[in-house]
């Protein structure tokens, strides 16, 4: 070969090496699972992503990339709709199912579990294999990848059996994780509970005018009660606070009732199962028996003086009148003089009456007689006059004419002293310091926890 043969075969070759090995970095970088264990600084160098931290330990690239690195190694990946080129063990979005199956055939075998959407729009399937967890969702109709998440736990996690079935994680509470079935056992309870009350329309509700649907707020609400609730347990037991024989009895008891109301279709969609649900009713009497345990000793002495409650029995003649709309119209001269000369009236018949009660009824302008109160508690618009006037009153006896600004009082003091009401309102003060008292504790606890929320599992949940 002459020397200009040769050099044109080794810059042919040379160029070729460079094509592949470019390939193959390129291929090497947008494998993400190459950055488990990794800083979110080294997986953005490498990629070239732009990873927003979100909350405690979440990363995200808009729309694009979801990472979790709670102790700022990344533990987990989630592939969201303009994720691209990115892959997770070669899978990638749009992807046909079968091509997923071939590339993850090797590390997992076959799914073990397999959920469909609500709406029978998608299909998610979960496989699980040493210490590894992957979840991809794929749409019902051509089979292609919509998303998918992944998670390694290098520190270890579970027995594989544990969650084989528990769905998606959703979060992780320092080293205790709370997957989907959990999960939906509060979002469903909560649930059942709100679309009592108010109806199926109150989830895409703005009730707060901020934007925000009642529908995520609510799960806001749940993420916060779980957190709660795996902080306490871990700290019962460094409390040596356990749950008795017999209170174990009571939360499998509940547990049984509870998965006996839960039908078999529901049982089958959300990953119900009896043990789980012992689970749960364990976390929720362990607390209570927490709060009890750290609560007990708080200051029980409350003073009348702080507590007493009253009953009054009111006649009230006002000075504005309304509209048909219900907006406050003013009276004319005339009519408001008028109206005081009917309150004054009333006044001098309440002195004389043996049935205050009768009277207001008869002639009271607003729609309650009767009220009982304390100190800095007078009914809504009636202000520091007249709940001052109530208070100086003794038991049966009848206050003078007292002007407000909204109009005309007459008061008949039934008791200066309501034993049960004010019995009652120590006992709120009271637990009112041990929740003081408790909350103070658990913050405290809180701190030494890293709290990791699976954002787009949580959002990718409808209440239906």
């Amino acid at each position: 070969m002459n020397n200009k043969k040769k050099l044109l075969f080794i810059l042919v070759t040379f160029m070729v090496m460079l094509l592949l090995t470019a390939c193959e970095s390129g291929t090497k970088k947008n494998e993400l699972t190459n950055y488990i264990g990794k800083s979110v600084a080294v997986a953005e160098r490498k990629t070239g992503l732009k990873l927003e931290e979100q909350g405690t330990g979440v990363y995200v690239a808009e729309n694009t990339v979801q990472v979790m690195a709670p102790d700022k190694k990344i533990t987990a990946i989630t592939l969201m709709e303009n994720a691209g080129e990115f892959k997770v063990y070669g899978v990638g979005i749009g992807m046909t199912k079968a091509d997923a199956d071939k590339l993850l055939f090797d590390i997992f075998g076959g799914e073990i579990a397999k959920t469909i959407s609500t709406d029978n729009s998608a299909v998610t399937y979960s496989y699980l294999k040493n210490k590894k967890e992957l979840y991809i969702t794929y749409t019902s109709d051509k089979e292609t990848v919509l998303g998918l998440s992944y998670y390694e736990d290098s520190a270890g996690r579970e027995e594989d059996g544990a969650v084989a079935n528990a769905g998606q994680l959703m979060l992780k509470v320092g080293d205790t994780k709370v997957y989907y079935n959990e999960a939906m056992v509060y979002l469903k309870s909560a649930q059942e509970k709100y679309e009592k009350n108010y109806g199926k329309d109150i989830w895409d509700a703005d009730i707060l005018g901020n934007g925000d649907t009642f529908g995520n707020m609510i799960k806001k609400e749940v993420i916060k009660q779980i957190t709660e609730l795996k902080i306490i347990r871990e700290e019962a037991g460094k409390q040596n606070i356990p749950l008795t024989e017999e209170e174990v009895a009571e939360a499998n008891s509940y547990a049984m009732a509870h998965y006996k109301g839960i039908s078999a279709e529901d049982r089958a969609k959300y990953l119900v199962k009896e043990e789980l649900l012992q689970k749960v009713y364990s976390d929720n009497l362990l607390a209570n028996k927490v709060f009890e345990s750290l609560t007990i000793n708080v200051d029980t002495v409350v003073p009348d003086a702080e507590a007493k409650q009253i009953t009054v029995q009111d006649i009230y003649i006002a000075n504005t009148d309304f509209d048909p709309a219900g907006n406050p119209v003013e009276l004319t001269t005339e009519e408001k003089q008028a109206a005081y000369e009917k309150a004054k009236e009333l006044a001098d018949k309440a002195k004389e009456t043996e049935d205050f009660y009768a009277l207001a009824e008869t002639n009271s302008q607003a729609d309650t007689i009767e009220y009982t109160f304390g100190k800095g508690q007078a009914p809504e618009g009636y202000g520091e006059v007249f709940e001052q006037a109530a208070l100086n009153l003794k038991t049966g006896e009848v206050s003078d004419l007292i002007t407000t600004d909204n109009g005309w009082h007459i008061i008949y003091c039934v008791t200066d002293y309501n034993k049960d009401a004010t019995t009652q309102v120590k006992e709120r003060i009271i637990e009112s310091r041990r929740e003081d008292l408790f909350v103070g504790v658990y913050q405290e606890w809180a701190k030494e926890y890293d709290v990791v929320v699976n954002n787009e599992a949580w959002d990718a949940i409808e209440f239906e």
